[in-house]
């Protein structure tokens, strides 16, 4: 009877398994990439080309997550979008980035035009500026190479909620030191159930401080920092050390991925997870009839 019982707890070990990602001894380690409205130009983009380059050096991927503006600015140069799908077909993502309307009313910062906010209740003459709804805006950035799947949208202000696109799946948030270290969360944009991580800005920490972070976090968790095309530009160094840092700590680079190479790693597949269950009931009834019997 005990080997019996062995036995099926065994099974459903060995199920459990081959269900699941095997889980490396490292973090994932994500490095998002912010470019934003107010450069979207030329030299931006040389800046941007040399992270590119220099991630490459070290296996690590970046998830690159474009405005409209850096979008539209990409169509119209073939030779950046020459580069820009050879970013993708290298591994690297391209992701989407969002700047709200009602957050850049609060806070200072550049609209992008896109907003889901109907036209009429948009304030004083920023109608002039209104570019599209967030139909047009996925619809603009899926120019690009590939498909968009994850995004930073930067929904802080309750009116922004509707302008969460439906079609992506994975949301990044955060700007904290304490952000830098997550695990997948569900939360909800007017009615849309999307699983999120977090990011801190790596220039919110020292470098020492962010590689403790890196040391402290178990397999599972996923770490992830964002940077900006302009702080690139400001303090290079600062990135190609912690790139340099990312490689030293796993110079495969299984574990460097991107923000949904990570989310598809760390969020639970529900089926896989009632089917376990299932399984697992399924011995354990046979095994109590067995016992009876």
């Amino acid at each position: 009877m005990k080997i019996r019982r062995l036995f099926a707890a065994g099974a459903i070990l060995v199920l459990l398994w081959g269900m699941t990602p095997l889980v490396s001894a490292n973090p994932y380690a994500v490095f998002v990439v912010h470019c934003e409205p107010k450069n979207a130009d030329p030299a931006s983009f040389l800046q941007l080309r040399d992270m590119v380059v220099k991630a490459d050096q070290h296996q690590v991927k970046l998830t690159i997550d474009f405005t409209p503006q850096w979008a539209e600015m990409i169509l119209e140069h073939p030779v950046f979008s020459d580069l820009v799908t050879n970013w993708h077909e290298a591994g690297h993502e391209l992701g989407a980035h969002h700047h709200p309307y009602w957050v850049s009313k609060t806070r200072g910062t550049n609209w992008d035009g896109y907003t889901n906010t109907p036209q009429e209740n948009l304030l004083g003459s920023d109608g002039e500026n209104y570019l599209g709804d967030m139909d047009d805006y996925l619809a603009l950035l899926n120019e690009l190479p590939g498909t968009r799947t994850s995004g930073t949208l930067g929904l802080g202000e309750p009116p922004d909620a509707i302008d969460w696109p439906q079609d992506l799946l994975y949301s990044a948030a955060g700007h904290a030191f304490e952000d830098i270290v997550s695990r997948p969360q569900k939360v909800e944009y007017a009615g849309h159930v999307v699983w999120q991580m977090k990011h801190g800005l790596l220039s919110n920490g020292l470098p020492e401080q962010v590689e403790n972070a890196y040391a402290a976090a178990v397999p599972g968790d996923i770490v992830a920092v964002v940077t900006h095309v302009s702080n690139y530009e400001d303090f290079p160094q600062a990135v190609e050390n912690y790139f340099a840092f990312l490689g030293s700590q796993d110079p495969s680079g299984n574990t460097l991925v991107t923000v949904t190479e990570a989310m598809n790693l760390a969020v639970p597949e529900p089926s896989t997870i009632w089917l376990a269950l299932l399984v697992g009931w399924m011995l354990i009834g046979r095994h109590r009839r067995q016992r009876r019997a």
